[in-house]
This record gives structure tokens, sequence and C-alpha cells, in this order.
């Protein structure tokens, strides 16, 4: 469903839009305004697609109202209705979805939706995937699917690296980098070149000598060594 504002100051031309943005399915119109400093106001509140604004408006053009409204969401898309077609160029130098252009047709008001539609099927398949939280690990032909909620700590050991979790142990193809770039989204954090951990199963940090400390995490009597370069960030991630 795609959530949609209306902005112009003509009442006539807000009214022709609305009726032919009725007509269509998927998508809910949540906000019209003739006034952009109040469009500005409320949209802070409402879940928002994209608005449909127009160019020439006495109080405050609606080149400055995108840029308002962009300050406050950087993901809602701009279409731009407008009777001249003067400010296309200008329009979409700050990255306009479209410019449509007045007496409005619902062959091209279906256009516009068309390109929006596919910009909200990108961000909610993206959304599915960073919901998932599990990661792939590889190992020879063998690939297992593990619960990141569930990984304790992760270990680099003769070119391969042991996944240790709650209850097993994953051995994977990758290097430590790989996965800590697969796992730092979800709170872990490298502490030692062999070792990566998950922050939120820290529950004791013992100092140790010249600089390093010892983790104790929950889940395992593993004690898993900081070096002294990555010492510091894990003083300033827990304040010590």
């Amino acid at each position: 469903m795609l959530n949609v504002a209306l902005v112009d100051d003509e009442i006539i031309a807000l009214k022709e839009l609305e009726y032919l943005l009725s007509t269509e399915s998927g998508l809910k119109i949540v906000g019209k305004y003739t006034s952009p400093e109040q469009a500005i106001e409320e949209i802070k509140e409402l879940d928002l697609d994209a608005v449909f604004l127009d160019v020439s408006m006495p109080e405050m053009n609606g080149f400055m109202v995108a840029e308002e409204i962009k300050k406050l969401n950087k993901n809602i898309e701009i279409v731009f209705i407008t009777a001249h077609d003067a400010f296309a160029l200008k329009a979409f130098e700050i990255n306009a979805k479209d410019y449509v252009l007045k007496p409005f047709s619902i062959d091209r008001i279906k256009t516009t939706l068309d390109r929006l539609s596919e910009k909200l099927d990108k961000k909610n398949n993206t959304v599915s995937i960073k919901n998932v939280k599990k990661i792939p690990v590889k190992n020879s032909d063998k690939l297992s699917l593990v619960d990141v909620d569930k990984i304790i700590y992760c270990v680099a050991n003769e070119g391969h690296v042991n996944i240790v979790t709650d209850k097993d142990s994953f051995i994977s193809d990758e290097t430590l980098n790989n996965v800590e770039d697969r796992l730092k989204e979800f709170n872990f954090i490298k502490c030692h070149r062999k070792y990566l951990v998950n922050l939120d199963l820290i529950e004791n940090i013992i100092s140790w000598v010249n600089g390093t400390y010892i983790l104790k995490l929950r889940g395992t009597r593993e004690e898993i060594p900081v070096s002294r370069n990555y010492g510091k960030t894990i003083k300033n991630i827990f304040k010590i």
C-alpha cells in the first residue's frame, strides 16, 4: 500500500488529483494540504512513501518544501505537479521521482504510480531480508543456516572459522573478515585478530596484562582474549 500526501495551494487542482488517485487500488491518501507550512508540520507525524507537490505556491515554492520534507525523511519520494515544464531540470537535480504536468491525465498518473510502486516493492523486499536473522555457513558442499542470536563467538582456526553457538559449533570456509561483514549489523565486534564476539552476551570484562582483557560470555566457559589493539574499542563501547 502506497501512502501519499498531496500539497497544492489551488483547491481545484488538489481535488482533481485526489479524485484521480482515489480511483487507483493499492494507494492511500493520508494527507491533503493547501498550505505548505501546514504540510511540513504534519508530515513529521505521517508514515509516507511519497508527496505530490505543486511547484508554484505563493507562501513557499515546491522546491523549498521538498528540501524540508527530505530533511524530515530522506526516503519520502517527491512527485512535482505543475502547469509549467520550465522547472523540470531543477526537479530532477534534486532527485524528484517524477514531474507531472497539469492538466492531469489518468494514464500519466498511472505511470507515476508504477514508478512509485517499484520503489516500494524494493523497499519491502529489503525489509524482509533484514528481518531474517540467520546467516548461511558454508563448509565444503554443506550449507547451514545459523540463528544470529544464538552465535556466541567466532574464532579463526587454521584456514577456517569456527562459529560457536549455545549448543553447536559450525565450521565455515570463509575468512573471519567475511564473517565479520555478515555479523557486524547484528552487534558483533572483533576483539582480537582471531576472535569475533556477540556484544550482547558479554557478562564480564577482566583486566589482564599490558592493556589486554579477558571476556566471559553467557553460554560458554571459554575465555575470550581481547588484544591491546582492540582493547580501546571495548573500553569505548562500555565506557570503562
